[in-house]
């Protein structure tokens, strides 16, 4: 067990600071004549506490779902935004900045708040290094998508995995084939997948939702909670019906997928009412076949499964063509 492991479970048990625990920790080794490692020193301090220290599996991507708490994970980095400063309504700075990791069976969004940042420079994080993440929180954030949140507890630390695949085949093979073509009917629980279908239905709504532009939440009218008064991005979501032959699944288009499957912009619909807006979405792609990649979570209100789209792909023949003859040969 990592020595950043041990002090993050005595912090969060006990509730001192991790500096005075370092502190604690610093003493202990000092008192030992140095005979004892940094973890050796850190789990004498935890059982001084009374603390059972435990140890924690490393789970895979594919393994983490909504609402998981207290996991560790590791992964390679492959994709780092920039930071981004904004100011709050009393004036302090915020920061954010979002790193995209993989292992050999997914990829998933870090996103970094404030403080947290201070573990990207702290430790030096690049793309091509592989971290840990310790006390994960997996969360589904606005848009249905899993990302994984640090949260009060949480800590990134860099490691030297050499059993996580490499950046260049993350880049060149696992991330674009990490998810398998399914039929519908063969759905039976949240995960990645790709389906190809036609679009049956387009449910009715507003089809135009705000997004505050410094932390990407979404909003009501022009007021962010975190921020105040704010000038929204306007984006696009559709939520669908597609029909594979084999069975139907809710469908949910946000943003630029929205966008690219219905060939404009939020901002072309704002002088349209509700109506209006459904007669346009319908006209451009009821009855259009799709191929579309994303994950497939449990809705919150229905309690069914519904598909979040995180690619719709350009329907390619050819290589649709090659899939029906792999297909009908192994029939």
């Amino acid at each position: 067990m990592s020595f950043e492991e041990i002090v993050n479970q005595i912090v969060e048990k006990t509730g001192i600071s991790r500096e005075e625990i370092i502190k604690r920790i610093n003493k202990k080794i000092v008192e030992l004549s140095g005979l004892l490692t940094k973890e050796g020193a850190a789990m004498l301090v935890g059982r001084e506490f009374g603390i059972e220290i435990i140890r924690k599996p490393s789970l895979k991507i594919k393994d983490i779902d909504f609402g998981m708490k207290g996991f560790n994970l590791e992964g390679r980095v492959f994709k780092i935004s920039n930071i981004v400063e904004f100011e709050r309504i009393d004036g302090s700075k915020g920061r954010v900045v979002n790193l995209y990791i993989a292992d050999e069976t997914g990829f998933v969004r870090v996103p970094l708040w404030n403080d947290q940042v201070d573990f990207l420079e702290k430790e030096k994080i690049k793309v091509g290094d592989s971290i840990q993440i310790i006390n994960g929180i997996a969360r589904e954030n606005i848009f249905g998508n899993l990302e994984i949140s640090l949260g009060k507890f949480g800590r990134i630390i860099k490691t030297e995995n050499e059993n996580l695949p490499s950046l260049e085949k993350i880049l060149n093979e696992i991330f674009p084939n990490s998810i398998k073509r399914v039929k519908i009917k063969d759905i039976v629980s949240s995960g990645l997948y790709e389906i190809k279908g036609v679009i049956v239905h387009v449910f009715k709504g507003n089809y135009i939702f705000n997004v505050c532009p410094i932390c990407n939440q979404r909003i009501e009218g022009n007021y962010c909670k975190e921020h105040g008064e704010v000038d929204p991005l306007r984006f696009l979501v559709i939520s669908t019906i597609i029909d594979d032959g084999t069975s139907t699944l809710r469908t949910v288009f946000f943003r630029d997928q929205a966008e690219k499957l219905v060939g404009i912009k939020a901002e072309e619909l704002l002088d349209l009412d509700a109506n209006e807006r459904k007669n346009l979405i319908e006209s451009r792609i009821l009855g259009r076949e799709v191929v579309v990649r994303g994950r497939v979570k449990q809705n919150k209100v229905f309690g069914n499964l519904e598909f979040i789209v995180n690619e719709l792909k350009d329907l390619n023949y050819l290589e649709e063509t090659k899939k029906l003859v792999e297909v009908l040969k192994n029939e």
